[in-house]
């Protein structure tokens, strides 16, 4: 398949971290669009979302209302859907997160302790998952591509308002194997750009669509300003687990919880229940929480 082939089964998969409260003052605008802290893709049709231990940690960051429940999740995944009619966004709820507690890398490893890859469950069945491939022989040179959110809600939102709800398709190489060409690399890196919101995106073989990595982390260099402040500057080398570390992990999930309730609906269940919305204030993409101004004249 070509790319262009490719890409229309791959984004049909790519999922969208945002919160889902946003404080703000009495007299304080709402955002255009609520703000995004990571990419995740489908891996199986039971609800099953892969990303990166990094964003699921950051969840803990985010604002909560005083009052919300400790079981309630203060974030909310959306996938886009494309229709001959527009674009539907389908939330979908989050009932919980796998991270990886134990580790064996095995004899020869020189990477982290941990795989920088998580899990997160949403209530919803009949997912359109990716395909995990950890069979295809990493090389460099090999060609690649990724999907995400990179620059999160400022790409979405750059005139200054929604004129994106899609993620951004990338190509490029395998640049490099680490620590070197071996059966048991723990990561590889790409000459494609990361930045942040692009966390948790899958890449995956061009002409296949099979996934064979989770991009993590980019390489970024520093330069002074004109006022003589420290910059960040993204490089094009980005990072990448690979997918052999999904499998391994996938192997010890089927028997945690949350399993999916009994309510559970189907994917094509709620795309239609979201068609049905007659008014836009009716359908929200976060909550609003009005906070008391604290700031002293």
């Amino acid at each position: 398949m070509s790319l262009t082939e490719t890409y229309n089964n791959i984004k049909k998969s790519i999922v969208v971290f945002v919160s889902k409260y946003i404080p703000l003052a009495e007299n304080e605008p709402p955002p255009i669009f609520p703000h995004i802290f990571g990419t995740g893709f489908v891996i199986r049709e039971d609800g099953l979302i892969a990303t990166n231990d990094h964003v699921v940690k950051s969840i803990n960051k985010l604002w909560r209302p005083p009052k919300l429940p400790k079981n309630e999740w203060s974030i909310e995944a959306i996938l886009f859907k494309i229709t001959e009619t527009g674009c539907i966004e389908v939330l979908l709820k989050v009932l919980g997160v796998f991270l990886i507690g134990q580790f064996n890398p095995g004899t020869v490893y020189y990477g982290p302790n941990i795989p920088d890859i998580a899990f997160i469950r949403v209530k919803a069945k009949g997912l359109p998952a990716l395909e995990i491939d950890d069979s295809t022989r990493l090389e460099e040179g090999l060609e690649v591509a990724i999907a995400g959110y990179p620059m999160g809600t400022e790409a979405l939102t750059a005139p200054g308002y929604l004129h994106q709800m899609t993620p951004t398709l990338q190509k490029g190489i395998i640049s490099a194997i680490l620590p070197f060409a071996c059966r048991n690399p723990h990561a590889f890196t790409i000459n494609i750009m990361s930045q942040g919101g692009a966390s948790g995106s899958p890449v995956f073989i061009p002409d296949t669509g099979k996934v064979i990595g989770v991009l993590y982390a980019g390489l970024n260099d520093f330069a002074l300003t004109a006022n003589k402040d420290i910059s960040t500057i993204p490089t094009c080398i980005s990072y990448v687990v690979p997918s052999r570390f999904l499998i391994n992990s996938l192997k010890n999930i089927d028997d945690i919880p949350p399993k999916l309730p009994k309510d559970t609906k189907s994917f094509d269940e709620l795309i239609e229940v979201t068609k049905t919305v007659d008014k836009p204030k009716e359908y929200r993409r976060f909550q609003i929480i009005k906070i008391k101004n604290t700031h002293k004249a």
